[in-house]
């Protein structure tokens, strides 16, 4: 016959109770980050900030790369139900360092879908990704790229609209 003392009761328990936080720490270590990654953004703006974010937590500064902010193009397509398909080079930063580790980066992360009102098509987004070590200057060329980008979207709009018009029939 196996006795079992008071003692020995308590180190069972507290082993099982051990076992069990350290058991569902590590399930939650596995499935939180995969639920962070299904942030639900509702405008154009919160999904780049978003994105932007995940870049930035995934970007490593390429060895050998010059001083200063240097920017490479990436272009994501979308299928229409607004999730990640593919990843191409855009426009180059000159530097072959810098454009591969925008492109593995553009490639690796995961995205959140597209709002809904730029879903039900296809869609292609282009992605200014920025090197630097100061992020004083880095978020400069960011605040200058996204006004430039608004004043094109501006002026891609009005042509839009113009050409509605001078299509429409007179009547």
């Amino acid at each position: 016959m196996i006795t079992f003392s008071r003692n020995d009761i308590q180190r069972m328990a507290v082993s099982a109770l051990g076992a069990l936080l350290v058991s569902t720490a590590c399930i939650g270590a596995a499935v939180f980050p995969a639920k962070a990654a299904d942030v639900t953004v509702s405008t154009a703006t919160d999904w780049q900030t978003e994105v932007e974010r995940r870049i930035d937590n995934a970007l490593l500064t390429p060895t050998g790369r010059r001083e200063g902010v240097v920017m490479a193009e990436v272009e994501m397509r979308f299928d229409a139900q607004g999730n990640f398909r593919s990843a191409t080079p855009g426009k180059t930063s000159g530097n072959a360092d810098v454009d591969q580790e925008a492109l593995r980066v553009a490639n690796a992360i995961r995205y959140p879908a597209l709002p809904a009102h730029l879903q039900g098509k296809p869609q292609r987004v282009a992605m200014q990704i920025f090197f630097g070590n100061d992020r004083e200057k880095v978020q400069h060329q960011r605040m200058m790229a996204d006004e430039v980008a608004t004043r094109l979207a501006a002026k891609a709009d009005a042509d839009r609209a113009e050409t509605a018009i001078a299509t429409q029939p007179a009547g």
